[in-house]
Parts: structure tokens; C-alpha cells; sequence
């Protein structure tokens, strides 16, 4: 690999030097921290305070984004877009103090509940005419935003059924709430005092960003706080470059399909090139699904950060997220596709096709860089809402989570079992905070056996999640994916188990469609069953013993040992070398090994065996 180049040389006149520029950049990323650290410990809600779906980010005068909170690597795509797309137009109106709302996706934005705040930075708040030195600017996901069902992820076919939208209203003035507008806002939303908590976390976040950013000008001086903002965009931006000039030169591809779009039940499909050009990269979407009729649609600015979420681990995840990251990257979405849909389409599950949009990098960067890439992970978001009465207090509630599952294969490593994948950095949502805060039981929580992909190295493990909702009826959301296509292994490894989403699985179970909501009655039970990740290379080519143990760990059954390996075990993990020498000479000398891609994995594709 190329040396990366320095940020700066001691002794190069007023441009800063390698240590000042990294004191700056770290600055500056401190301050986002900051910002991110004030929202999650202020919010009310479990999704923002536990799970962390949120960030923050700073622009300066001429609205370039120069840092951003790494915690939720999807927000990236919107607050770039948003920010100098719709404060540009307002630069005279700007007063300090001021605080806007905006979650428009036809304005630069992603899907109704990540509700941004932006807030203009002057030197001096209390000056006869302050100077402009920038902006700071949150996104949080709101468990409500209105709309047809709880949580904010009906399946829609116009944008109007998901929610209120925000066009960029000027809801705060000298860092108050405008009571107007929030009663308003609170008045079309479930739960509406915890609401009112989370859009009062955003405002104090961005009162702690306007304090750092204008103390760095302070501390720097006005022409010293540009030079070094204009050394550090133009530093990340030789880094990047060089990076990608150690990628090999082509043209790469791959392509998917999704479960049907909620609406209807037809397959549709996501295809992806990327174009290695000299040190700059086009990703294109040509051949992609048009727009949809359900919500399964996403803006330029989601698929934006779904390729560039995954595009960051080729080229450098330490690197600074800011404008000079970008400037070597093209993406192209076509118009009228569910990429760029036309306007007015619903966008509530935009965030699953960005995380399958990040899936297809990892695939089509196994030709280029087959080492470096990674099988198949669970490939959802998988966005789960609840929403009902109480019955301890008769108060309403909505809750919204979204489930951990299987990460793929690496050449050298096993995948990781149960976690979030790509740009999704959302924590666990505790059992003890869940059925503290909502009318439910969680009866079981745990990894699923088998359900990795078979590999030299095998895949992650996806997760059961049983939740009983007790004396009461409730609803049941779902917008999520891969019930009906495999989450695909690289180089003759195996796929991953699909996702299954059922009610009462161990009683009388009900499969459910991965777009859905379903009405429940009092003591029902939904599962959600998340997928593997893929394995990678050939599964015969997998030490015996790191099968046995998997085998004494749980994660392997001997049958799935015997039948994916070919190696032969008993339940404690104890190897039989002959059997299995035997066995596996048996499968290469019958062209009946592994390798290969899967067809399917061969359950039910609507769920089959509940378990």
C-alpha cells in the first residue's frame, strides 16, 4: 500500500503542520462528541438515550461539512445533502439562536423520523450585526412522527400516510421553542411528552456545537480557523485519493433482490457498478427497480450513505467524514427509480435498500479486492415497531427497535455473531429497559444455531427475539427484508439462513410478511428471526476443529457439521479423523462438494419451520 500523504510539512510558511492540523482535526471531532454525548444523555426516548440513533455534525461559512459524530455512520448522507441545499436560500434570515427543523426527503433528506435541527453559528450572539461562521446540525430518529401506524414505518403509498413532514420551518428563536409550532407537532404524534424530551436534546446539542465552533475561531482567529479547516478538507481529500489509487482500475458489479415492496409481492431488484478510475469512483444504480408503490423507496441521499458507509472500509474508516472525503465520488442514482424516486413516493423503508445498497459494494469489490471484502451480513435493517395502550397507566405508547443479526465471512475470520452491520451502529435495546417501559415479556432472546453460512471461515449467527404482549391488544410493524432471498457467501461459501417473522411460534405460528403490520391479541407472541451472514471459501476447507467447537458451543448441530463440513462429530465436539477424512474425499471425488452459490437454504420462504 502507498504511504499516505502528510497533512501538512513543519516549515511550509502559514499552512499547518502535521501535529497542529491533527490537534485541530481532533478539535473539531471532539466538539461533534460533545454535541452526540448532549443529545443521548438529555433524550427521553430508548431509541436516541440506549440504542443511539443519532448524530451530529458542523459546517462552516461556506457550508462545507467539517466534522461529524462517527456513532450513526447513515446520517452522513442527509445532513451533507440538507445542509447547504436549504441554508443557503436563508443566509439573510438567519438570526443566532435560531434552530430549524427538517426531515423532507424531497429537500434532501431520508425517511420521515430522522427529524434534523439546524442552527446557525455566529461569532458574536449578542453583536449589532454577527458574522456567519458556520453551522450546527443534528439528526435524531423519532419514534413517532404521526402517520397510520405507530412507530413511523406504515406500509405506504403516498408520503402523506407516514407522518408530518418538515420543510425546513424555523421552530426555535434565541434557543426557545417556538410553543406554536411544537404543539402542533405534539398534537399529530403518539406519546408526545417523550417527543417533546427528544426535540429538546436536539436543541441543546446544537447550543453545545455553536459554543465549541465559535471558541475554535477564538482560540484560532478568523483567518486562521479557515486555513485550517481548508488544510484539513484538502488533506483528507490526498488520503482518500491515494487510497483509492491502490485499488485496481475497472469496473465492478452486482446485483440483488429484495422481497416485494410491500404492496406487492414481486421480487425487485438492485444492481450496483463501481468504476475504479485513477484515484476517483463512480458508483452507479443504472438497472435498478423503479420507483415503487409501497414504501420500499430511498433518496439519493440514503443510497449515498449506504455505498458510502462500506466504500469507507476500502479506503480508510479513520479517515475525517468531511467535504474533502467526498470529492472523489460520484453516485449516480437515476430518477424515477427506487434510488431517486419521484416525488411524492413513500420513503418509510428507504433505509433497507441503503443497507442492501452497501451489501452489493462488499460484493462487487470481491473481483478487485478479494481479500479485503467480506461475504453476505444480514442485509436488513429490520425495523420493528410496537404501539397500543397501557394498561398499567392507560397511557399510549410506541416503541421502535431494530434487530441484530449475522455479519459475512472474511478470508481470515469468522463473521461476527449479532450484531448491526455497515452503517447501522444502533445498540441493543436491554430486556430490562423494554419491559420496564412497555406492557410486554421478552420470552426468549437469543442466537440461532445453524443459521450462519457454511465457509472456510463461516458467518455470523443471527438472532431469535420472542416478545409476549400481555393484557392488551397492540400493533405488530414490520418493514423489513430477506425472508425470500439468501444473504450470499463468496468464493464456494455457503448463504446465510433467511430472516422468518412469525406471531405465536411455538403455539400456533403465523408466518408474517417482512412488510406489515399486524393487529395482536392479548398474550400474543411475535418472533423475529434475523439472518445469518454468509460463509466465505469452501466449507470442507474448514478446520475440524474449529467445527467441533462450534459443535460444543451450540452454534454448529453435528448434523449441520456432518452435512455442510463434512465433518464427522459427536455432540461433545470429539472429531472422528477417519470418518471424516473419508467423508470429505467421498464429496470432492463425487463433484458433490460445497462450492459454489446456494440456491436457497431450502425452508419455506414464508417461514417455514417457526423455529
Amino acid at each position: 500500500m502507498t504511504a499516505p500523504p502528510s497533512p501538512g510539512s513543519p516549515g511550509d510558511g502559514d499552512e499547518p503542520s502535521g501535529p497542529d492540523l491533527e490537534i485541530f482535526r481532533h478539535a473539531l471531532e471532539s466538539s461533534v462528541e460533545e454535541m452526540g454525548v448532549t443529545l443521548q444523555r438529555t433524550a427521553y426516548s430508548t431509541n436516541i438515550k440506549i440504542r443511539r440513533d443519532h448524530t451530529c455534525a458542523l459546517f462552516d461559512a461556506d457550508l462545507r461539512h467539517v466534522a461529524q459524530h462517527d456513532v450513526a455512520p447513515q446520517h452522513i448522507g442527509s445532513l451533507v445533502s440538507v445542509i447547504p441545499r436549504n441554508v443557503e436560500p436563508l443566509l439573510d434570515e438567519l438570526e443566532p439562536g435560531d434552530g430549524f427543523l427538517i426531515n423532507d426527503p424531497y429537500r434532501g433528506a431520508v425517511h420521515l423520523p430522522d427529524v434534523m435541527l439546524v442552527s446557525p453559528v455566529f461569532d458574536d450572539e449578542d453583536a449589532d450585526d454577527p458574522e456567519l461562521i458556520g453551522v450546527a446540525a443534528n439528526s435524531a430518529h423519532h419514534v413517532d412522527v404521526g402517520g397510520s401506524t405507530a412507530g413511523g414505518i406504515p406500509i405506504s403509498t403516498d408520503l402523506y400516510q407516514e407522518g408530518l413532514v418538515f420543510p425546513m420551518v424555523r421552530a426555535a428563536e434565541d434557543w426557545a421553542y417556538d410553543d406554536r409550532i411544537m404543539s402542533l407537532v405534539t398534537r399529530n404524534v403518539r406519546d408526545s411528552e417523550k417527543r417533546m424530551g427528544d426535540y429538546r436534546a436536539q436543541l441543546g446539542a446544537n447550543r453545545i456545537g455553536v459554543r465549541r465552533l465559535r471558541s475554535l475561531r477564538e482560540e484560532y482567529g478568523p483567518e486562521g480557523l479557515d486555513r485550517h479547516l481548508d488544510a484539513l478538507l484538502d488533506y483528507t481529500e490526498r488520503r482518500v485519493r491515494a487510497a483509492i489509487a491502490d485499488l485496481p482500475d475497472g469496473t465492478y458489479g452486482a446485483s440483488d433482490e429484495m422481497d416485494g415492496d410491500g404492496v406487492t409481492g414481486d421480487p425487485v431488484p438492485i444492481a450496483l457498478s463501481i468504476t475504479v478510475d485513477g484515484d476517483e469512483m463512480t458508483l452507479d444504480f443504472s438497472g435498478t427497480a423503479s420507483t415503487n408503490e409501497g414504501p420500499l423507496n430511498c433518496t439519493p441521499a440514503m443510497a449515498f450513505a449506504g455505498v458510502m458507509s462500506v466504500v469507507m472500509g476500502f479506503v480508510g474508516s479513520d479517515l475525517p467524514k468531511n467535504d474533502g472525503f467526498y470529492r472523489p465520488f460520484e453516485v449516480v442514482t437515476p430518477e424515477d427509480t427506487m434510488v431517486n424516486p419521484r416525488e411524492g413516493a413513500p420513503v418509510a423503508g428507504g433505509w433497507e435498500v441503503a443497507m442492501r445498497a452497501g451489501e452489493l459494494v462488499a460484493k462487487a469489490m470481491a473481483d478487485a479486492v478479494p481479500e479485503e471484502t467480506i461475504a453476505a451480513t444480514k442485509g436488513i435493517i429490520c425495523n420493528v415497531a410496537y404501539g397500543g395502550r397501557d394498561p398499567r397507566d392507560g397511557e399510549e405508547y410506541v416503541f421502535y427497535e431494530t434487530v441484530a443479526g449475522g455479519y459475512g465471512a472474511r478470508a481470515e475470520r469468522d463473521g461476527m455473531d449479532a450484531v448491526q452491520t455497515h452503517f447501522q451502529n444502533t445498540a441493543n435495546s436491554p430486556i430490562e429497559e423494554l419491559e420496564t417501559e412497555i406492557p410486554l415479556r421478552v420470552r426468549r432472546y437469543e442466537l440461532i444455531a445453524d443459521s450462519a453460512g457454511a465457509g472456510r471461515t463461516r458467518g455470523g449467527l443471527g438472532v431469535r427475539r420472542d416478545v409476549e404482549f400481555y393484557d392488551h391488544e397492540a400493533t405488530f410493524s414490520l418493514l423489513s427484508d430477506r425472508a425470500e432471498s439468501d444473504p450470499w457467501g463468496l468464493f464456494g461459501g455457503r448463504p446465510g439462513r433467511r430472516a422468518r417473522y412469525v406471531v405465536n411460534p411455538d403455539t400456533d405460528p403465523r408466518p408474517v410478511n417482512s412488510k406489515s403490520t399486524t393487529t395482536l391479541d392479548p398474550g400474543d407472541v411475535t418472533s423475529v428471526q434475523t439472518p445469518g451472514g454468509g460463509g466465505y471459501g469452501d466449507p470442507h476447507e474448514r478446520d475440524p476443529e474449529a467445527v467441533a467447537r462450534d459443535v460444543r458451543n451450540g452454534v454448529v448441530s453435528v448434523e449441520a457439521a456432518r452435512g455442510e463440513y463434512g465433518v464427522v462429530c459427536d455432540a461433545e465436539g470429539t472429531v472422528d479423523r477417519a470418518a471424516t477424512e473419508a467423508l470429505r474425499g467421498s464429496a470432492e471425488t463425487e463433484g458433490d462438494g460445497p462450492a459454489g452459490e446456494s440456491e436457497g437454504d431450502g425452508t419455506d420462504p414464508e417461514g417455514g419451520d417457526p423455529a
